[in-house]
């Protein structure tokens, strides 16, 4: 799961709104960031380890400008978190600087199409699917000659996977998303400006109105001409098992996007609030307040108190300097997170029965540790409640939910899960009710729950050694 935003002007320097724009999804990833800046002559490229406040301080050099540009900020699921792996990437002729792309999701045959390229002596410096993508389609575009939309088509059609990216091309931004339009991916316009992103709150802060959604299959070309859309000429046969409809990812609406985002057509903050009011009508159990993990969490918990008429309280205050614990790399990492991240408010919790309410369960180590603070806070009882199904298969698609094994719905009974959590009792969300609330659940790829991969799996997810060698 990664942050993806790319900007064309009429000639205005664009950095400072892709700056702001980048801030508005640190969410999304906060490993690294990187944007590539474009004047129509050469692509400038700066990139670095860590939050977009930290890389981009200041302006890289006085000539780090231009009117088109492709951000990024990288939460690692395909590569290990080291320069090499960070977006944008560029493919560079004797001429400078040709292609700059970003991308976010994940791909299922990345090693088939690495080792293809290898055997025609392209090298790559990192793991990282955007790589794969860039020098998939300059292959094609400047080895093999065909025109660069040519070159993209055959990109679509063998690249297996999830993507939703951002190409800068000459005096050019595409849009390009995968046929199953698996990651979001919106269009923004105003004030002679366009802008395509992950998320519509990086539109928002530049002052441009949603347009509409990049299209399943779609390529999105921005010139000084305008916006000039072009349909995939056959979406449905580049789908696998006779599929005529998107996948978007549910896990979007359930955790990865923030409240105020319009996804995949609905505000997540409205379907987050559809989540806990499902909750609350299936639930049987009497609380007297209902406290959410926040921040995901707290539209779901709010659904959750209207729905049943208890009073909704912030009992965890989050210390908003620590990152996502879900995305933090590595165990230790995640369980110091927790400890560093939330502090209970006692006289919330004092003899009460609390709904404690959190969007999903991925491990186990997070929840275990929350309800023992929450109980240690005064609780007379923790009933634990999660605006999802159980998290049951790991993702191949942007998602970087660990193997199975690691997974504790996979391995355990939801009564087994609630003893291992000290939870006095927990409910999760079914599936026919998650598919209810995201409007019949047609459109949305649900795999991490119930195992259904749109796409198919041909080979081992991959991932790095510790000394940066791939392994897959």
């Amino acid at each position: 799961m990664c942050g993806v935003m790319g900007m064309y002007s009429g000639g205005t320097d664009v950095f400072p709104d892709v700056i702001n724009g980048l801030f508005q999804m640190q969410h999304r990833g906060q490993d690294a960031c990187g944007i590539a800046l474009a004047d129509g002559k050469r692509i400038r490229l700066h990139r670095g380890l860590g939050y977009v406040r930290d890389v981009f301080r200041n302006r890289p050099a006085p000539e780090f400008s231009g009117h088109i540009a492709c951000g990024h900020v990288r939460y690692p699921t395909q590569g290990s978190n080291r320069l090499d792996n960070a977006q944008p990437h560029l493919v560079t002729t004797l001429s400078g600087p040709m292609l700059a792309l970003g991308s976010n999701g994940d791909l299922t045959n990345y090693w088939e199409i690495r080792r293809f390229l290898e055997a025609e002596g392209i090298d790559f410096w990192g793991t990282n699917d955007g790589e794969l993508l860039l020098k998939y389609i300059a292959f094609h575009h400047i080895r093999k000659g065909l025109p660069l939309l040519d070159a993209i088509r055959r990109m679509q059609a063998d690249v297996k996977g999830a993507y939703s990216a951002c190409l800068i091309a000459r005096d050019k931004l595409y849009a390009i998303r995968d046929p199953y339009a698996i990651r979001p991916l919106a269009i923004g316009a105003g004030g002679g400006n366009w802008v395509v992103a992950s998320e519509t709150n990086a539109l928002d802060i530049c002052h441009v109105d949603l347009v509409d959604e990049v299209a399943p299959g779609e390529v999105v070309e921005f010139s000084r001409d305008g916006m000039r859309r072009l349909p995939h000429p056959d979406v449905q046969s580049l789908r696998a098992n006779g599929r005529t409809t998107p996948a978007h990812c549910v896990f979007e609406h359930v955790y990865f996007s923030r409240p105020d985002s319009i996804v995949f057509g609905e505000r997540s903050y409205d379907v987050r609030k559809r989540f806990g009011a499902w909750l609350a009508e299936h639930d049987d159990v009497q609380g007297d307040v209902v406290v959410p993990v926040p921040d995901s969490s707290n539209a779901v918990a709010l659904g959750y108190a209207q729905a049943s008429a208890l009073p909704f309280e912030f009992g965890l205050v989050r210390n908003h300097y620590i990152g996502r614990t879900f995305i933090s790399p590595g165990q230790a990492g995640r369980d110091d997170g927790v400890k560093l991240k939330f502090n209970p408010l006692r006289s919330v919790f004092k003899n009460k029965r609390v709904i404690l309410v959190d969007d999903s369960i991925v491990r186990g180590t997070t929840s275990r540790k929350l309800v023992r603070m929450v109980r240690g806070a005064g609780a007379k009882e923790v009933h634990l409640r999660i605006g999802s199904p159980i998290t049951q298969y790991s993702c191949y698609y942007g998602v970087d939910t660990p193997t199975r094994e690691e997974l504790i719905g996979s391995r355990l009974s939801t009564e087994m899960i609630r003893h291992h959590l000290t939870a006095d009792s927990l409910m999760y969300m079914s599936l026919e009710g998650l598919r209810e609330c995201v409007g019949g659940g047609a459109n949305f790829c649900m795999a991490c729950f119930d195992g259904n991969y749109p796409i198919p799996i041909t080979e081992a997810k991959a991932w790095e050694g510790d000394d940066g060698r791939a392994v897959g």
